[in-house]
This record gives structure tokens, C-alpha cells and sequence, in this order.
């Protein structure tokens, strides 16, 4: 039997899974939460074998409770979800020990196939993702050819944000961000914001 942890602060999500996992022989939840904190005291306590936890909560994001679990319970396979298309940071993940990267969108199509991946010791990623060829950006140099301006306005945008709320985080106007966010693309050659997100993680101007 897998001992499954699930982690997600939408309710009705969480418990869309939780209710198509436990329909499935085999595999048991044996708790559930909405917060990143409450996640690693129940991984903790309980020792689940495996944690499908979204990226996005509340408290600590997901990547963080993920360490923190990883750090006491080396042996738990760890399942993200995430609504954010960012095939490219998967080798990262897997590097800090995360088992799998599914989409939301596509959670109920591939959550099983990536819990029976993560459980035989193989990574996981949405076909979605996989659909189409990944290009990798070029790597930042010693010398950023962004400016303070632009390497701001990279970190918002991989943080998530969208172009309103950089704009008015910075009280700037929606189309001056937008200037930006071409300039920036154009200047370090990259197509889209998956390639973007990569760039910000290897350049440290984000954590991963």
C-alpha cells in the first residue's frame, strides 16, 4: 500500500484527488492539507511515501516544503502540481530530488501514471509539456545584458506575475511592461516564458 500526503489550498481540487486516488487499489491517503507548514509537521509525523503537493500555497511554496521533507524523509517521492507551464525547470527539480512535475490542467488525465512513475524510482513529466520541443535559453553571462529595470521586471514575471500587476507594483504603465518584457526576450534570445523562468533560476535572480 502507498501512503499518499496531498497538498493543495484549493478544497475542491484537493479533494477531487483525493477522492480519484482513493478510488484506486493500492494507493491510501492518509492525510490532507491546504497549508506548505502543515505539510512538512504531516510528513513528519506520518511518513507518507509519497506527497502530491501543489507549487502555489499560502504559507511556504511548494519547492520549499518539498526540501524541508526531503530532509527528513529522503525516501518520499514528491509529486508537484503547478498551472504554470515551465517544462524546463523540471532537471532542476529532479535535481533536488522531485519525482514529478504534472500540470493541473492535465492532473486527472496524468496523476496516476505520474504517481506509478514516482513510485518505481522514475521522473515524471505532462504529456502536454512534452508535446512540443524544449529550447533551451542561452546562459546568462558574467556581465547581465539586462538592466536593474529589466532584471526587476524578469523576476516579477517569473514569479508570476502578470503584466497589471508588474505595472502596478512598479507604477508603471501596462505597455511600458510590456516594451520591457519584448526587450528582454529579444536581448537574451529566448521564445517564450518557460525559457524565461530557466534564465531568472540560473542567473540567481529567483530561487528555484
Amino acid at each position: 500500500m502507498i501512503k499518499i500526503l496531498v497538498v493543495d489550498d484549493h478544497a475542491m481540487f484537493r479533494q477531487a484527488v483525493v477522492g480519484q486516488i482513493r478510488l484506486q487499489e493500492g494507493l491510501d491517503v492518509v492525510a490532507e492539507t491546504g497549508s506548505g507548514v502543515d505539510a512538512v509537521r504531516l510528513a513528519q509525523a506520518l511518513g507518507p511515501d509519497m506527497v502530491i503537493m501543489d507549487i502555489s500555497l499560502p504559507d511556504i511554496d511548494g519547492i520549499e516544503a518539498a526540501k524541508d521533507i526531503k530532509r527528513t524523509l529522503p525516501r518520499c517521492r514528491i509529486v508537484l502540481l503547478s498551472m504554470h507551464r515551465y517544462p524546463d525547470l523540471m532537471d532542476m527539480l529532479r535535481e533536488m530530488g522531485i519525482d514529478g512535475y504534472v500540470l493541473k490542467d492535465d492532473a486527472f488525465d496524468d496523476l496516476l501514471y505520474a504517481i506509478k512513475a514516482a513510485a518505481d524510482g522514475k521522473g515524471y513529466m505532462s504529456h502536454s509539456l512534452l508535446a512540443g520541443e524544449i529550447v533551451s535559453p542561452k546562459l546568462p553571462s558574467r556581465t547581465s545584458p539586462l538592466t536593474e529595470r529589466e532584471r526587476e521586471i524578469t523576476c516579477l514575471i517569473a514569479e508570476g506575475l502578470s503584466s497589471r500587476r508588474i505595472a502596478e507594483r512598479l507604477c508603471i504603465s501596462i505597455k511600458t511592461v510590456e516594451t520591457h518584457r519584448a526587450r528582454i526576450m529579444k536581448k537574451l534570445g529566448i521564445e517564450n516564458i518557460a525559457q524565461l523562468v530557466r534564465y531568472a533560476v540560473r542567473a540567481g535572480l529567483v530561487r528555484p
